[in-house]
């Protein structure tokens, strides 16, 4: 028995020593699995982070260059205008609108009139500009320098009036502005004429 006794004693110690190395390598394996765990999250991250950070700055800068390097006339923008028009013996009241309808290209709305006595002068019509407008990259141009025609109906007899025209605007502000305007009668009776007035961009 006593012999039993001894036998079994050691091989109790030897498994017990086991016991306690296998938990202890189990541990510790659990251990190195948490910390690759939390490695990988934390590169991750990181990593995430240094993608994200340069993306935003670059789109934010871009947006910045966009709205500083915006030309003075483009698609979309819509341009109103009031003024006078100088011809002899009277001073028509001008109004005036144009929109975009591409980077060059805008339709434009223009009516004039005013009466004097025996003498009146007035127009309703509609003509497409052509703008030379360019965009720098350094500093936008303020001046927007246009060409184009213009056909509409003569509003103190019949008739109607075919003019070409050539103008510009200069934006002294961001969207504040004067303008000249030349129209050269090519068909009616209403003769050439020169307006001038404010311009105000609506973006």
């Amino acid at each position: 028995m006593k012999k039993i006794f001894a036998l079994r004693l050691p091989i109790a110690v030897i498994a017990l020593g086991l016991f306690t190395f296998s938990t202890k390598a189990q541990q510790t394996k659990v251990d190195t699995v948490k910390r690759t765990v939390v490695v990988e999250i934390d590169t991750v991250v990181k990593g995430t982070k240094q993608n994200v950070s340069p993306t935003v700055i670059v789109v934010d800068e871009q947006k910045d260059n966009l709205v500083k390097n915006q030309p003075v006339f483009y698609r979309g923008l819509l341009v109103v205008e009031g003024g006078v028009v100088y011809k002899d013996h009277v001073l028509p009241v001008l109004l005036a609108g144009e929109f975009g309808l591409a980077r060059n290209f805008g339709l434009e709305a223009r009516t004039w009139y005013g009466k004097n006595g025996i003498y009146e002068d007035g127009f309703l019509g509609v003509g497409l500009n052509y703008h030379f407008s360019g965009e720098d990259s350094k500093k936008p141009s303020k001046f927007d320098p246009y060409i184009g025609g213009l056909y509409g109906k003569i509003l103190e007899g019949s008739g109607s009036a075919f003019y070409a025209q050539a103008g510009g605007r200069l934006f002294l502000f961001k969207s504040l502005g004067a303008f000249a305007n030349l129209n050269v009668a090519i068909v009616g009776k209403s003769g050439s004429n020169l307006s001038f007035g404010l311009s105000y961009k609506i973006h």
